[in-house]
């Protein structure tokens, strides 16, 4: 088959595993044998330079820009609309160079929403797979037309009335769109019932979960006799929906009940520097400086090692994430994990079988919940060997693939078919 990728971003360039995972499927559909296109944005050109990877289209622009010096209710009126155009002709045009035999819709967040209808009108087959976001969903303007707003009172009434506009004006484009989406599979049957219940999704479409390269993060599970200081991971965005501030608190209230001190938490990752500042004057508050470091952002080839390092994995998210594929991760790495039981995780991480879990939000929660693998090394040692061997089962990264293969054959076939 001959397959065009669409997704906002696409490695080097990417926010976190939905574009990495993105580049993983592509390369192995293609070492299969398929030929493979990606259209993404030209997000991160300046950062790595002019990157010449065949079949990779780097030409759509992000909209809104927060890199822009405009706002994003400015870009609305003033650059939002010439973008679209732009993006929609480069689709259209890239269609015809590049003649696929489907169109798998990976990520259209900060895309135009109308790519999903230009890509159905095509009378091609058009697939997705949904692990965050649907292109159903409104889209990023509407959405911060829609936020009540957290201004002064008189200017909190100028965004209402330019907010009434801005509507209007959509409304009379068609948004939000509702692409029709007959070939859809979602990562987590979070994201089916969330869609199911948002009328963004018909039906009951094929849950196809995420994998991951199993190989290259596992490891045997360490033995109950490491050595202290016990080192806890959190990896990924350093970003508020991701909790690091509860898990700060709840490390916080672990040192104070452990005198000895026998644990360090490594924070991996990067995000705002003024969260970051927040979470240093926690980290501070608490008297933990010596406890907690920042590694950073790190290359991803680079996780492996830094898991294989540490001995439990703290997934501390507050937001529902679709299904967290760091914690797929961590387990394949021989690690006990500790986390929050939102969107997806459930369908994972079960309590006191390969992990432990905890309320978003309530660090007294998951600060017993690391207290109980401190003090615990034989039961923090089962707990990763059940994570382990449940991901090596059942997450692999050819496991997915081949799923994904299959849907997306079936999808040309049925359009055949038609």
């Amino acid at each position: 088959m001959r397959i065009l990728f669409l997704s906002n971003y696409y490695p080097p360039f990417e926010v976190g595993g939905y574009e990495q995972l993105c580049r993983d499927v592509a390369v192995r559909l293609q070492d299969r044998g398929h030929e493979i296109a990606v259209l993404t944005s030209d997000r991160g050109k300046e950062q790595y330079g002019a990157l010449a990877e065949p079949g990779v289209f780097r030409l759509l622009r992000i909209q809104p820009n927060n890199e822009m010096h405009l706002s994003i209710a400015m870009q609305f009126f003033l650059t939002r609309n010439r973008a679209e155009k732009y993006n929609r002709c480069v689709f259209l045009m890239l269609l015809k160079q590049v003649n696929p035999d489907i169109i798998f819709i990976w990520n259209l967040q900060g895309l135009p929403q109308e790519l999903s209808l230009d890509a159905e009108a095509s009378e091609l087959p058009v697939a997705y797979w949904l692990a965050g976001y649907s292109p159903a969903e409104p889209d990023l303007f509407w959405r911060f037309w829609d936020q009540q707003p957290q201004l002064r009172i008189g200017l909190a009434g100028f965004k209402r009335v330019i907010a009434k506009i801005a509507f209007a004006q959509m409304r009379h484009e068609g948004k939000p769109v509702r692409p029709e989406m007959s070939n859809v599979s979602v990562v987590s049957n979070y994201m089916r019932s969330y869609g199911i219940e948002q009328g963004t999704l018909a039906g009951h479409p094929e849950i196809i979960y995420n994998g991951i390269e199993v190989n290259d993060f596992y490891r045997p599970v360490p033995p109950v006799d490491s050595p202290p200081p016990v080192r806890i991971l959190i990896a990924g965005r350093v970003t508020p929906d991701k909790g690091i501030h509860v898990a700060v608190e709840a490390l916080g209230m672990v040192s104070l009940a452990r005198p000895q001190r026998d644990f360090r938490l490594i924070i991996a990752g990067d995000g705002s520097p003024n969260y970051i500042r927040q979470l240093k004057n926690l980290i501070s508050f608490w008297h933990v400086e010596d406890l907690i470091e920042f590694s950073g952002w790190m290359p991803r080839e680079e996780i492996p090692s830094l898991m294989h390092s540490c001995q439990i994995l703290l997934h501390s998210a507050i937001h529902p994430e679709a299904f967290a594929r760091v914690i797929l991760e961590g387990m394949a790495a021989g690690l006990a994990v500790v986390g929050t039981l939102t969107g997806g995780t459930g369908e994972l991480l079960i309590e006191r079988e390969n992990g432990l879990t905890c309320a978003a939000e309530n660090s007294h929660e998951m600060a017993e919940k690391i207290e109980i693998l401190l003090d615990d090394p034989a039961f923090r040692f089962q707990l990763a060997c059940n994570g382990q061997k449940r991901v090596i089962g059942e997450f692999s990264l050819d496991r997915m693939v081949d799923r994904l293969e299959n849907f997306l054959k079936r999808a040309v076939a049925e359009h055949g078919d038609a």
